[in-house]
């Protein structure tokens, strides 16, 4: 099985620079304002998702004493969890209307975690995208509003290829200050 939500790879991404409780880890998402313009999850997701998780074998759980109130249940990242992410974060989305939730998402965890795995998913994307353009600017059709619908994903497509320039541009400076 694997992690097939945007939702269930950032939890993954944010376990990955450190095991949490679910508390916690609803509390980055909704505290960081980044995260937040991409992604939103109700703290209940997060407990549903950490679940099915590790029923996948994604994460572990181990117990943590907090004070003296109830012993808290951590989330840690799996090895088959951490493949997982790199295989997500490393994987561009083969179609236009997965792009907002799913590559924003993989773009912002992987500038976190090396820029450099940024870059490669955002040049990965743009080909995939610049093939897709080419290929549907070759199509003709009879129904004028299929047209119009076709020709407005492919304006959406120059708009994100513009904006992975953005992003790009965004993952190059992030790299050269890591250096």
């Amino acid at each position: 099985m694997k992690a097939d939500w945007p939702s269930e790879n950032v939890l993954l991404g944010l376990l990955a620079e450190k095991p949490m409780h679910g508390y916690e880890l609803a509390q980055r998402a909704h505290d960081d304002e980044a995260l937040r313009a991409i992604w939103r999850i109700e703290r209940s997701e997060v407990y549903f998702l950490l679940g099915k998780l590790n029923k996948c074998g994604y994460v572990g759980e181990s117990s943590e004493q907090a004070g003296n109130g109830p012993a808290r249940v951590v989330y840690g990242l799996t090895e088959a969890g951490r493949e997982a992410l790199n295989r997500w974060l490393r994987t561009p989305e083969q179609y236009p209307r997965n792009l907002r939730s799913a590559l924003l998402a993989r773009v912002y965890l992987a500038l976190r975690q090396d820029p450099q795995i940024a870059l490669n998913l955002i040049d990965a994307q743009r080909e995939v995208l610049e093939d897709w353009l080419a290929h549907a600017r070759q199509r003709t059709f009879d129904d004028q509003v299929v047209a119009v619908v076709h020709n407005f994903r492919a304006a959406q497509v120059e708009a994100i290829l513009k904006a992975l320039d953005q992003l790009r541009n965004l993952a190059v400076s992030r790299q050269e200050i890591a250096q």
